[in-house]
């Protein structure tokens, strides 16, 4: 402990005087003795000790005297040792992903980060905090807020949302919250390098808990199944990212049952690439790989299979290219006229030409969108994006030279030309579909080497979409064309626990945060989707803590002081209370 205003201890010259006008000053007492000849003997215990003696029994003395020593160490202003916190106003970014659940100190990055937060807020002295969750959208938990109690609250009811962190705009967004007041930017995550945060600090003082150690982990980096024939096989390939060799038992689950066992060695530092050459058909599987390491979201990894080689029926009058383009990769389709809609089989896949027929049974949809009003010249060759229906074609290399307008509806644009969509895919009345968006007759298309194969890449997504939904990211918000009629969208996890519904005609839909697989009930329909870890979220990285523009009220005082900011009114008050307590007893003559 330290004292702000040390000089005023100057004052205890006036308690030296009051000791020294008490110490000279006459005094007179009565004194009451039985015989005078007991008098000489009174008069000697007197003289041994008179200083003593004009202090004791004098009340006002010590009144006086406890005032003005509590005067003057409210002057000074006595300085508590401690650890504290300076400036106005904390910014919390924190990091939800994935890696922050590996396991550090025998309990996971994430509830290690909490602690610490707990532990800032235990010494916060009038500040303000904000917490951002540093997701792929950062969010918002709490602004500028002062009490402790919300502030421990909101601390509490952080969680992993798996997604990979968005530590950049999180740092950006917390910068711009903070501009005007004086704090500090706390970053609570696992792998935050100093060459991520300099660019965007500026001037800002930013402080980097990493959090965690070194891991040696084993990953399941991917796996897939398909149908071969009349047998289904997979592939998933795993990778030791420690420095040691091991040897881990990777299994497959299908139908709640292990359908696939197998001991696998992996060398340190490398991949080994499993093939499962048959399984038994089930809807979805489930790998696991059993690993002893401190990180266990990725594990594991799930696949949705596609339905068997459906059906293709081709619905009124279609362009005979595309039927001789199907024909030609093996695919044999059926004509069929809006009148014997109801006798195709379940599961087949649609191509139309124009309007869609009303009563077109579910199922994934071709169409060939060639409204012929208002259509737009194409001045432009078209420019693709990346995409397994463009896969090899070469579509960039074909002339169109009138396009149609575009549907209504939300689909992501995998081929335009001047901005216009050429090619769409998305979901129609619940059921994936492609959409292109120019007339057959109207291009060269069917003269070029890539229609074959597009027709043969549109055949293979369709098929593999039938009855699923798709593949989310964790929390990932997707507008979902699906008829909801008959009620809500339920949502279920592979445990048959309800995990919620959604009404999509007032909302759009959301995915869980724990990756998976999940059914989507509507009805009596049942569609799959998976929610899969992020690509960067399988190599869990650890890097040093760190401090950036570390200077003035803006740094946390490791090792500084803090002051308390009302012990000097609480010792003046009680300064006061004894000056009237020694004015009674000066009124009374005690």
């Amino acid at each position: 402990m330290h004292f702000a205003n040390p000089f005023y201890f100057l004052l205890g010259i006036l308690i030296a005087g009051v000791i020294l006008l008490y110490f000279f000053r006459k005094q007179y007492h009565s004194v009451i003795n039985p015989s005078n000849l007991l008098w000489i003997e009174a008069m000697n215990e007197w003289q041994a000790s008179p200083w003593l003696k004009k202090l004791q029994h004098n009340l006002l003395f010590w009144l006086q005297l406890a005032a003005l020593a509590l005067l003057m160490i409210a002057l000074v202003k006595p300085v508590l040792g401690g650890s504290g916190l300076a400036g106005e106003h904390l910014v919390f970014v924190v990091d939800p992903s994935s890696s922050m659940s590996a396991e550090s100190g025998g309990e996971s990055r994430f509830t290690r980060a909490k602690n610490e937060m707990l532990d800032i807020a235990q010494r916060l002295d009038r500040q303000q905090v904000t917490i951002i969750l540093a997701g792929e959208e950062p969010e918002i938990i709490i602004n500028r807020e002062g009490k402790n109690a919300a502030i421990k609250a909101a601390i509490d009811s952080l969680q992993l949302t798996y997604e990979h962190e968005n530590i950049s705009d999180s740092v950006r967004l917390a910068a711009s919250l903070s501009s005007g007041s004086s704090g500090a930017v706390h970053i609570f995550s696992d792998g935050v390098t100093k060459e991520l945060i300099q660019p965007i600090a500026g001037n800002q003082h930013i402080i980097v808990h990493n959090v965690g150690e070194e891991l040696d982990n084993l990953a399941l980096l991917s796996f897939g199944a398909a149908r071969s024939g009349e047998t289904v096989t997979a592939v998933a390939v795993a990778e030791n990212q420690g420095n040691k060799d091991i040897s881990a038992d990777f299994r497959i689950v299908g139908n709640e049952e292990t359908v696939f066992e197998k001991r696998v060695e992996l060398k340190a530092n490398s991949q080994e690439i499993i093939d499962i050459p048959n399984l038994p058909d089930s809807h979805y599987y489930r790998a696991e790989i059993a690993a002893s390491d401190k990180y266990l979201a990725d594990n594991s990894a799930a696949t949705v299979l596609s339905p068997v080689n459906p059906p293709v029926y081709a619905i009124g009058d279609v362009n005979p290219f595309l039927l001789k383009g199907l024909n030609s990769i093996g695919i044999t389709s059926v004509q069929l006229d809006e009148k014997s809609l109801g006798t195709v089989e379940d599961g087949a896949i649609f191509l139309v030409e124009g309007e869609m027929p009303a009563t077109l049974p579910e199922g994934p949809i071709l169409l060939i969108n060639n409204n012929k009003e208002d259509r737009i010249e194409m001045k432009e060759q078209p420019k693709v994006s990346d995409s397994p229906l463009l896969e090899y074609a070469a579509f960039e290399k074909t002339y169109i030279q009138k396009a149609s307008q575009v549907l209504q509806g939300q689909f992501d644009t995998i081929a335009e030309s001047g901005g216009h969509p050429l090619i769409q895919s998305g979901r129609m009345k619940g059921q994936p579909a492609i959409i292109v968006n120019f007339a057959i007759e109207q291009s060269d298309w069917p003269l070029q080497p890539g229609f074959p194969i597009f027709l043969y890449n549109s055949y293979q997504w369709l098929s593999s979409q039938n009855g699923f939904l798709g593949n989310f990211q964790p929390g990932e918000e997707r507008w979902l064309s699906i008829d909801t009629a008959e009620g809500p969208l339920e949502l279920f996890d592979e445990k048959g626990r309800n995990l919620g519904s959604f009404n999509l005609q007032n909302e759009n839909f959301k995915a869980p945060y724990e990756p998976g697989i999940y059914q989507a009930v509507a009805g009596e329909r049942v569609q799959y989707f998976s929610v899969l870890l992020d690509d960067r979220e399988k190599k869990p990285v650890y890097e040093n803590s760190f401090s950036l523009n570390e200077s003035g009220d803006s740094k946390l005082r490791k090792a500084e002081t803090q002051e308390n900011g009302t012990a000097w009114l609480w010792l003046g008050s009680l300064a006061l209370l004894i000056l009237l307590v020694e004015w009674e007893v000066f009124r009374r003559g005690l």
